[in-house]
């Protein structure tokens, strides 16, 4: 059998799960403003199980009051049973396990949405949040310890088969853990051993409410990944404690607010990224280790089961890119799963700006009642004209419902912009991904036409019922005096390999994410970059877990960018550059152009040309995110 591990049996204390995938507790933003559980949050967990995961981790549920957080799970009161109940049950009645994450967000979680302050350890803000939080007293010490109880109890009584205690990321038990946010020189700070007492109380007083055989799971983090913060020596330590109070199975993560993006690690981190960490915790306990990060094929997480370094496998991202990964493990048709790219854009940065978690591939993610794939009541000739990713994606399901779908493409490979994309450092995955696009709209019966340009003559022959313009931009040329003097290249023929750049002193006209990306190549290829950018910061279109790698890079690397600054002419030597009104030089021997994008509009005005009903996507609309190019493109072809 393929994936023989992945695909086994196995136990968390006396509980039995069909295989050795977990979906973990992903924030999704999909209970409602008082915490609680929707119809939209039970169908979104009820799809992953009909995908054949093993386990279902809900989302981080708060404990006590001080922790209330709108659009999470709530279960420090009995109100909120009937709920969670209902969810418990519609995950069982699916054949999947529910499990249930019970958090408190210590100095991390903002007292605001309650109007006041958050609890911590120590009065140590947190430098994301930046509220001073309120250093809990030891009676206020015992009162939340016995809420992790009582709402595992409630969770027990719900229907659920297991908890899992959130003791990492700088929530409220990690600040315990941590040095630089518990300074206390009682009994729960000082000493590593005091530091884990929280915790350890906590294990023990779940234990002693919901009974010797329901099992209590605790996430940790193998590297907190800050000055004075846990290591992966402490981390062993405080699996062994975990494990002796009573914990049935440790789950590895890393990182804290200060340092977010390890807690959802994008694509400039490696792959299995905890993987290490967690084979070290697993060699310190004899409890399972279920191991999270950036685990994107079936093939990962067998290796990683199979050199013993973990028992389970955390899959967040990957079953909201493709909740029938796990089915499709099981089928062997591993070349079907759509692959997440870990971009961090359509899951957690889209939970963060409101509209819940979802996938850039999976628009249906947490809309799984909404977004149908109804067969199309009359088929239809369809031509679709451009093959980035928002052709491709409109194309696909359009033959998926059974329209007869055409793709024209001027160039002699699919893929669009996204295939620049994945020509930036980091991002090879992007390039897999596009190149999968392709072959899911074929696999759907998409007839693709390469080194097709669309024009009339072909446009009419073809006599499509409608025309999906999805030709994609270009970039914005140069207007300025002095273009000859200087050599000028366009960033997107750059990071695609398709131009050389042969000066060494090289500046970058626009400071957007490819941009950045060029003055990184730049950089990595020895030359002096540098970026010149009109708005008052660079990077003002990167994604939060993306911008501290970015910027980052450019501190270290000390590139020099000058921000609120425009190019008014072109010089031998340099470029003139206007800042408040005073002009002044900016020497390099040549200029990269990433100074945005125009749609190519003439092939809208071919296709109104022709009087076929048509509608623009994607770039060809309005340059933009690829998010919205998809989503966009998904949307019309499920409604064509």
């Amino acid at each position: 059998m393929a994936y023989e591990r992945f695909l086994s049996k196995g136990r968390i204390g006396k509980l039995e799960l069909k295989n050795r995938a977990v979906f973990p507790p992903m924030g999704s933003g999909y209970a409602d403003e008082e915490g609680f559980i929707t119809q939209q949050l039970i169908d979104y967990h009820v799809r992953r199980v009909q995908g054949g995961c093993g386990m279902n981790i809900v989302e981080i549920a708060v404990v006590h009051y001080t922790s209330y957080n709108p659009h999470t799970p709530g279960i420090w009161d009995d109100k909120f049973m009937p709920g969670l109940t209902k969810l418990a049950h519609a995950i069982k009645d699916a054949g999947g396990v529910p499990c249930l994450q019970l958090w408190h967000g210590g100095r991390q979680q903002s007292g605001k949405p309650r109007g006041g302050v958050p609890w911590g350890p120590s009065a140590i803000p947190c430098p994301l949040t930046q509220e001073m939080p309120h250093a809990m007293t030891v009676e206020e010490i015992k009162e939340v310890i016995a809420s992790y109880g009582d709402a595992a109890l409630r969770a027990k009584n719900a229907g659920f088969e297991a908890i899992e205690l959130h003791g990492a990321h700088g929530y409220l038990i990690d600040s315990f853990l941590n040095a630089y946010s518990n300074t206390r020189t009682d009994e729960y700070g000082g000493s590593a051993e005091n530091r884990a007492r929280f915790g350890v109380e906590v294990i023990k007083d779940v234990r002693a409410k919901v009974g010797p055989d329901f099992p209590i799971l605790i996430r940790i983090v193998g590297s907190e990944n800050v000055p004075n913060g846990v290591t992966i020596e402490d981390a062993m330590q405080n699996a062994r404690w975990f494990e002796e109070a009573g914990a049935d199975a440790i789950d590895v993560s890393q990182g804290c607010y200060t340092v977010m993006p390890y807690t959802v690690p994008p694509y400039y981190y490696s792959q299995c990224v905890n993987a290490e960490n967690a084979g070290r915790i697993k060699s310190a306990v004899s409890i399972p280790v279920i191991c999270a990060g950036r685990i994107n094929t079936p093939e990962m997480a067998e290796e990683i089961l199979a050199s013993g370094k973990a028992d389970f496998i955390s899959l967040g991202r990957v079953q909201l890119a493709d909740p029938d990964f796990v089915l499709k493990a099981m089928e062997n048709r591993p070349e079907d799963i759509v692959h997440c790219i870990s971009c961090d854009s359509g899951c957690v940065q889209n939970m963060f700006m409101g509209g819940g978690a979802s996938c850039i591939f999976n628009p249906s993610t947490g809309h799984e009642k909404e977004f149908t794939y109804e067969p199309a009541a009359e088929p239809r000739k369809i031509l679709v004209i451009g093959g980035g990713p928002a052709g491709l994606e409109a194309a696909r399901v359009a033959a998926e419902r059974g329209h007869k779908v055409t793709l024209f493409e001027k160039g002699g490979e699919l893929g669009g912009q996204f295939l620049i994309a994945g020509a930036a450092p980091h991002k090879e995955v992007f390039r897999l991904a596009i190149i999968q696009l392709g072959y899911r709209a074929m696999r759907a019966g998409v007839d693709v036409k390469l080194y097709t340009e669309a024009t009339e003559e072909r446009i009419k022959a073809l006599d499509p019922d409608f025309v999906i313009v999805a030709a994609g931009s270009s970039a914005r040329q140069l207007d300025l005096p002095g273009v000859g003097k200087l050599p000028v290249y366009q960033a997107r023929e750059f990071l695609k390999g398709t131009k050389f750049i042969k000066e060494q002193n090289v500046a970058v006209l626009g400071g957007g994410l490819t941009g950045l990306e060029a003055a990184e190549v730049l950089t990595e290829q020895g030359k002096k970059a540098s970026v010149i950018e009109m708005l008052d910061a660079v990077g003002k279109d990167l994604e939060m877990y993306i911008m501290p790698y970015m910027m980052g890079y450019i501190a270290e690397h000390q590139i020099p960018t000058y921000v609120s600054t425009k190019v008014v002419a072109l010089e031998e030597g340099g470029v003139l550059a206007e800042k408040d009104g005073e002009q002044f030089r900016i020497p390099c021997e040549a200029l990269v152009l990433a100074a945005g994008s125009v749609p190519n509009s003439c092939v809208t005005e071919l296709v109104e040309k022709t009087g076929y009903p048509y509608e623009v996507i994607g770039d060809n609309k309005a340059p933009g995110k690829v998010v919205t190019a998809l989503w966009a493109a998904n949307r019309l072809g499920r409604t064509i």
